[in-house]
């Protein structure tokens, strides 16, 4: 585990409240979709790895499509797929370190709403975190240095790979 990944893991292991959600998945992913943090409530088939890359990659996807709208200012984007009792909500952690990415996947809830404003709550306390704890640590990689690409050099083979599991 590098740095990053300990501090949130600490963030995780002193944060009280994950026992109480139910139905509900919480992952911090990186740009490329690697998993830094899991926590689940519920068996699934996905594993971390899959749904990292799926999240990184609707992530930037989106990013992408935001350049479509005209006068895009600087603002924090959160990305939502969802119905009135299961979704997916992610929101982008901000600090001096590479872009990370929480997500909450849940279902069957009565108040999706309140469980997303736990979230922002969840990912301000986070940012925080990293902020206090990585403060003589730059691990951000900037954009115009290094651009990250998902997927920037993988064979079709490999991607029916990585994707087995999500397609039955």
């Amino acid at each position: 585990m590098d740095k990053l990944e300990v501090v949130i893991h600490n963030f995780f292991k002193e944060y009280a409240g994950l026992e109480s959600l139910k139905n509900a998945a919480l992952l911090v992913c990186r740009r490329d979709g690697v998993p830094l943090f899991s926590y689940k409530t519920f068996e699934s088939t996905w594993n971390d790895s899959t749904a990292g890359a799926l999240i990184g990659g609707m992530w930037q996807a989106a990013e992408t499509l935001t350049q479509f709208i005209p006068e895009v200012k600087d603002e924090d984007f959160r990305f939502s797929f969802d119905t009135s009792s299961r979704g997916i909500f992610i929101v982008e952690l901000s600090g001096n370190f590479e872009p990370l990415y929480l997500s909450y996947i849940y279902y069957n809830l009565d108040n999706p709403a309140r469980m997303k404003s736990r979230v922002k709550s969840i990912k301000d306390k986070l940012d925080m975190y990293l902020d206090d704890h990585l403060s003589n640590v730059s691990t951000r990689i900037s954009t115009q240095e290094k651009e990250v690409f998902l997927f920037s050099d993988i064979s079709d083979d490999e991607m029916d790979d990585l994707f087995s599991e999500v397609i039955a």
